[in-house]
């Protein structure tokens, strides 16, 4: 989880405690947990996105952009090596582009994971 979503996240729970709190509004101060958590798993990550604060390895604009860059280049090299013209169109370049983002979001993932296990001492120490 980047800065802004910790950010948006102790926002949202600020915003739900102080409401819950208020006698004027009919919910029990219980249940501001619940409601926290619906929201930030599920609208933060969707605001993090479309205001483009997500890691740079899940934005499908980058890979895109990497993709857009590297095909015009790949196409010649490709047409050499193999002996036939070799064309990559925008559906395809498109196709590339999620599969790199799927694939740089499960590599965070799992980077995150492997930290996880190989740090040998609590964050805050």
């Amino acid at each position: 989880m980047n800065n802004a979503q910790k950010k948006l996240e102790n926002k949202i729970a600020a915003a739900v405690i102080t409401t819950v709190a208020n006698p004027a509004v009919p919910a029990d101060a219980a249940a501001a947990g619940p409601i926290i958590n619906a929201v930030t798993s599920k609208i933060a990550p969707e605001i993090i996105m479309a205001t483009n604060n997500e890691p740079w390895w899940q934005s499908r604009v980058v890979w895109g952009s990497i993709v857009a860059i590297a095909a015009p280049l790949a196409a010649p090299l490709l047409s050499c090596v193999i002996g036939e013209t070799v064309t990559i169109s925008a559906e395809e370049q498109a196709n590339i582009a999620a599969a790199l983002a799927a694939a740089g979001a499960a590599l965070g993932g799992l980077f995150a994971i492997y930290g996880r296990f190989v740090a040998r001492k609590p964050i805050r120490e």
